[in-house]
């Protein structure tokens, strides 16, 4: 089952720079408009015809992975399918519309994102959302601005956040960010919260702990309720970050749980696009207690009253409770809209209401799947992970999980694996973390893969898991590009073509 990645040219390019195929130097001439000094002698461009161009680019394309050509089971990154639907309906010429403008002029856009914040929130269990951060970190962020900025309010002087050892990186990061000291709370032997050690974190100085739920290795927590207890008995919040949340979709809600504060990484659970640096969303929710902290401005109805807004009266039931999924609602339809701060808000966290056009294809997506499609989604990503580990040689040691599972290589290097797993055409799992599993190699697989996806995927693994210590170590041998220093790449990065071939 070896595979051969595209690959072009010689072993020092595998498809050469454009300047390289054909470069021509144009003469700008002595009529330039422009001053002496700003004009060039000559302008090096390179020369190709447009089925040149297209082959180079697409060659390029060739020689990347995208979830386009095969799985991509990054763990804890929900790396799903993005469905182009969504991309059409953000397309729509109706949908350029400048968000700085008057809100009379703009009702259709604040109905939508009016309706997205009601979604979010029915969801989530929450009772007021805001849709401004532009990232899961800046939801993260916002989340504990709103905890500090309420504690803050009401007198406390609260110095800590408890996160637990397997959390995602960011939430350190937020916490600290904010002011905050870390108390890292460690892992029970089951793989969850220590209730124990909890009890013995917990004090006058927690802001709130951060939790994902379920957990990093797809653990759920069974001792939430409790868990929720400890930390508002200490005069704490809950806060929930929603990575994992494709997991309980339609099925359970952290509000229910106990939780305060959430974000919702719409690009995991909503299928809107990851970004790679460009623009995201990271929408919050909170409990009606927190929402006039929220960032300002939010949407609600004309004579709308009280902050948490119509979330509040969510209905239980269905993921979409209450909702018209063929159309917009008819009680909504003669209302009117307007944008409004907030009581105590802790001011803008990003321009306008949040990145526009990927906040349309959040709503489409959840327009789109309604309540059964919402449940069918999470469970076929739980259904998907535990047919996918059933199929492996590795050894997988937290269980039953839900939407992703922690294999271990052994006594083998999880990189090296990965990297074997390269040549089988595949991409390889998140390795070596979280920590508490041994040469981790974190595996999600999404609702998106089929049954021969997945045993394609589980045959890779296989493969590379029994080649030679010789043959790991070389990997990966068929990929456009040999093994990377990344070390040395991180460190010293080559942003520019220009660079190529230089030692600097």
């Amino acid at each position: 089952m070896n595979h051969d990645q595209a690959r072009y040219g010689d072993e020092t390019h595998n498809e050469s720079l454009l300047s390289e195929k054909d470069f021509t130097e144009i003469d700008p001439g002595e009529d330039s408009a422009l001053p002496d000094d700003l004009t060039r002698d000559s302008l090096g461009l390179p020369g190709l015809s447009e089925p040149e161009l297209a082959r180079h680019y697409t060659r390029l394309s060739q020689m990347n992975w995208s979830v386009e050509a095969g799985p991509y089971p990054l763990g804890s990154c929900t790396m799903k399918y993005n469905p182009s639907f969504a991309d059409a309906v953000a397309a729509d010429p109706n949908a350029a519309v400048h968000p700085d403008r008057d809100p009379e002029t703009v009702q259709g856009n604040l109905e939508l994102l009016h309706g997205l914040q009601e979604y979010l929130a029915t969801i989530g269990g929450m009772d007021a959302v805001t849709l401004q951060p532009p990232a899961g970190a800046a939801g993260e962020f916002t989340g504990i601005a709103v905890a500090k900025a309420y504690h803050e309010r009401n007198g406390n002087d609260r110095s800590e956040v408890i996160i637990p050892a397997s959390a995602h990186g960011t939430n350190f990061a937020t916490a600290a960010m904010a002011g905050y000291d870390v108390v890292e709370l460690p892992s029970g032997e089951d793989g969850r919260v220590d209730v124990e050690a909890l009890e013995a974190a917990v004090s006058e100085d927690t802001a709130a702990l951060m939790l994902t739920n379920p957990n990093t290795v797809g653990l759920f927590e069974r001792d939430i309720t409790e868990i929720a207890e400890l930390v508002h008995d200490a005069g704490g919040l809950l806060y929930y970050d929603g990575a994992n949340l494709n997991a309980l979709l339609g099925r359970a809600r952290p509000g229910d749980m106990g939780f305060d504060i959430m974000h919702y990484n719409v690009h995991k659970t909503f299928a809107t696009p990851h970004g790679g640096g460009g623009p995201g969303a990271g929408p919050v929710g909170v409990v009606e207690e927190l929402a006039p902290f929220l960032p300002r401005p939010r949407v609600r109805t004309v004579g709308e009253t009280g902050p948490a807004g119509d979330a509040a009266t969510a209905a239980d039931g269905g993921a979409l409770a209450g909702h018209d999924h063929g159309h917009a609602d008819d009680a909504a339809a003669d209302d009117e809209y307007e944008l409004f701060d907030p009581e105590h808000s802790i001011g803008k966290v990003h321009g306008f209401s949040g990145n526009w056009l990927v906040l349309i294809r959040a709503y489409a997506y959840i327009r789109r799947l309604g309540d059964e499609g919402l449940l069918d989604a999470s469970a076929k990503a739980t259904l998907n992970a535990n047919y996918l580990a059933s199929l492996l040689d590795l050894e997988v040691p937290y269980g039953p999980f839900h939407h992703e599972f922690a294999a271990t290589a052994g006594d083998r290097d999880a990189a090296d694996v990965a990297k074997g797993m390269l040549d089988y055409g595949v991409h390889p799992p998140t390795t070596k973390w979280p920590e508490m599993v041994p040469e981790a190699m974190l595996t999600e697989p999404t609702e998106v893969e089929n049954k021969r996806s997945l045993e394609d995927l589980a045959n890779a693994f296989n493969e590379a898991f029994a080649d030679s210590d010789e043959e790991l170590h070389a990997a990966p041998t068929k990929t456009a590009s040999r093994r990377v220093d990344q070390t040395s790449a991180a460190r010293n990065p080559r942003l520019s073509w220009h660079a190529l071939g230089t030692d600097e």
